[in-house]
């Protein structure tokens, strides 16, 4: 029995909501790129804890971390931090293995949302870049919702634009921050780790959206 149909059982989603940045596109290369840059030009002595909270978190709260490490001002820190990250994503960003045919297999059947830590000009600019923004009815940003990311109200928005009750939507996400978001928003949630990263607590996990169980699942919708 193919393994998602054993993990949803007779469930089937009515709409989907997308994370972005480690998902879809590999943005989570360009911006450790970019924390690099600003943590070795500060000087930021980053924990372990400080590295799994930096994971799937806005620019604000990386700016506050790294800030407070440094001993440095939070606001500089934050300019700084976008700068490197708006200048290393103008070399391109790639797409994640098998998020377009994934796009488009399940876009033909439901509505889909995308749901991201970014500002929405920002996620509109990156889905763009990539190619995947025309798969999406709804947009939802730390800009547009009162908080970003673990808070549900992302994804709670998300299912409500697209006309239907969070039990009734199933979310992707890479990081334990936004699974958490999905679950306490009552989404259904299949959780794609990044490689080195353990699956968070989810319906199912993927290592990768290019599992033949996933596509084989969405055409029995």
């Amino acid at each position: 029995m193919n393994a998602l149909s054993e993990a949803f059982g007779n469930w089937t989603p009515r709409a989907i909501v997308f994370d972005c940045d480690g998902l879809l596109l590999d943005t989570e290369t360009v911006w450790q790129r970019a924390q690099d840059t600003v943590v070795a030009a500060l000087g930021a002595d980053l924990t372990a804890e400080d590295d799994v909270a930096l994971h799937g978190s806005t620019l604000e709260v990386a700016g506050e971390i790294i800030a407070r490490r440094a001993g440095v001002d939070e606001q500089e820190t934050l300019a700084h931090l976008t700068r490197e990250f708006e200048r290393e994503l103008g070399g391109g960003v790639r797409t994640m293995p098998g998020a377009a045919e994934v796009l488009a297999a399940a876009g033909a059947k439901v509505p889909l949302g995308c749901a991201s830590n970014s500002w929405l000009e920002a996620l509109e600019h990156k889905l763009t870049t990539g190619g995947l923004r025309e798969h999406f009815t709804v947009l939802e940003a730390s800009d547009t919702v009162p908080n970003p990311k673990p808070a549900p109200d992302m994804y709670a928005a998300a299912a409500s634009a697209m006309g239907f009750a969070p039990g009734e939507c199933l979310a992707f996400e890479d990081s334990a921050t936004g699974a958490r978001a999905a679950r306490d928003a009552g989404l259904r949630l299949i959780a794609v780790p990044a490689p080195g990263h353990p699956a968070p607590p989810a319906d199912a996990a993927l290592t990768s959206l290019t599992d033949p169980a996933l596509r084989e699942w969405i055409a029995t919708w």
